[in-house]
């Protein structure tokens, strides 16, 4: 059906005014790294509050977060990629019911599941209480129905009757799988991954809630926030976490965009 051009023109500027909308934060979080004040038009441009920032400490919080996006990557490809092959590729009692069990934490505040966590840790390991691993834990239960939705989509879009044919020529299952079906789920797997790599690198209530002994740059701020207010100093760490985290992120895309050529559109 071919849109009317007035409805052309205000779709379009319903878009401009979304993408207007979602950017300004950014925008006035960038003004206001470069400021005295957090005013809006800015009045006075200064480079003060880049120097108002612990940067050894800020650094460390910096470091904590990519760590826990890597290992909280690696952690959700390992459980969301068999899941999310079994969810589209088989067919079996109650597999309905699990599609939806696996999507109940978009419902659901991820607070509480890190809250559970953390009362099951305080009541019977007291003292793993704010360690890694149980931070690691909680922060991957959040993420975990985005990452098995983007790896179910992918599944869905290819044709299962390669993998078919590599058994059928003898291969073993978990052969045809790694060898057939992954390269042709590539894109599906990067995209996975920036996901579950960017929802962790800037999450802030695993770590907050768990006792971790080393704060994510999101809690890190957040303390920052409670001792002094929102201050330009606080834009500049907001501004340094984002460029860093979304650098890696498009980094990740252009190398494996490569690797992947005529897949990506």
């Amino acid at each position: 059906m071919k849109l009317s051009r007035p409805v052309l023109v205000t779709l379009n500027i319903a878009a401009l005014l979304l993408a207007f909308i979602l950017i300004w934060p950014v925008i006035q979080m960038m003004l206001s790294s470069f400021t005295t004040d957090i005013d809006f038009p800015p009045r006075n441009f200064t480079l003060n509050a880049f120097g108002n920032i612990v940067w050894p400490s800020y650094f460390l919080a910096i470091r904590f977060s990519l760590e826990l996006g890597l290992w909280t990557t690696l952690l959700l490809l390992a459980i969301c990629l068999p899941a999310a092959y079994v969810l589209e590729r088989r067919r079996f009692p109650g597999r309905s019911l699990l599609s939806v069990l696996i999507f109940v934490p978009t419902i659901f505040p991820g607070v509480t599941y890190v809250s559970a966590i953390g009362i099951y840790v305080a009541i019977f390991f007291p003292y793993l209480r704010g360690t890694f691993p149980i931070v690691l834990l909680g922060t991957a239960m959040g993420a975990i129905p985005l990452v098995v939705r983007a790896l179910q989509a992918s599944f869905a879009t290819t044709d299962p009757v390669y993998e078919e044919a590599a058994l059928v020529m003898g291969a073993h299952p978990l052969q045809a799988f790694v060898r057939v079906t992954l390269p042709i789920i590539g894109p599906g797997l990067i995209t996975a991954s920036m996901i579950a790599f960017t929802a962790a690198a800037m999450s802030f209530t695993p770590a907050f809630i768990l006792g971790s002994g080393q704060p994510t740059a999101a809690y890190y701020i957040y303390r920052e926030i409670g001792k002094v207010g929102f201050t330009p100093s606080v834009a500049v760490m907001v501004l340094i976490i984002q460029v860093v985290v979304l650098g890696i992120v498009q980094a990740m895309y252009f190398i494996f965009r490569r690797q992947f050529r005529g897949l990506f559109v």
